[in-house]
C-alpha cells in the first residue's frame, strides 16, 4: 500500500534531531527544522545519497575535505560514500532528500 501523504504528527524524528517525512520507493525527504549551532559532527559516510536545500540559517558542509558554506536559497549535495560533517553556523531549516530511501 502507497503511503501519499505523512501528517505533521505522523512524522518520526531521527537520532541525530532530524524529521523523517514522506518516504517513497526509492527516496526519503527528512527535515532539520531549527538545528541549533553547533561544533563539528563526528565525520560519517553513509550509503545513499543526499539532495538537500537550505530554507533557513547558515551551516559549513564538510564533504570529501572541502567546507561548503551554505546559507537561504543554497543547495547541496552528498554522494554515497563520501566522508562528511556539518556545522551549523545559525539555526538551520533544511529538507533533504536521501536516495535510495533511509530511516536515519
Amino acid at each position: 500500500m502507497s503511503q501519499y501523504k505523512v501528517s505533521q504528527s505522523d512524522t518520526t524524528h531521527g537520532t541525530d534531531g532530524e524529521h523523517h517525512l514522506v518516504k517513497g520507493q526509492q527516496s526519503s525527504m527528512r527535515l532539520w527544522h531549527r538545528e541549533e549551532p553547533n561544533a563539528d559532527k563526528p565525520e560519517r559516510t553513509h550509503e545513499y545519497e543526499t539532495l538537500g536545500y537550505v530554507i533557513e540559517g547558515r551551516v559549513d558542509l564538510i564533504v570529501n575535505g572541502e567546507t561548503i558554506s551554505l546559507q537561504p536559497g543554497d543547495s547541496y549535495h552528498v554522494p554515497a560514500g563520501a566522508p562528511h560533517t556539518f556545522r551549523v553556523t545559525e539555526t538551520l531549516t533544511a529538507v533533504e532528500v536521501t536516495t535510495p530511501g533511509t530511516d536515519k
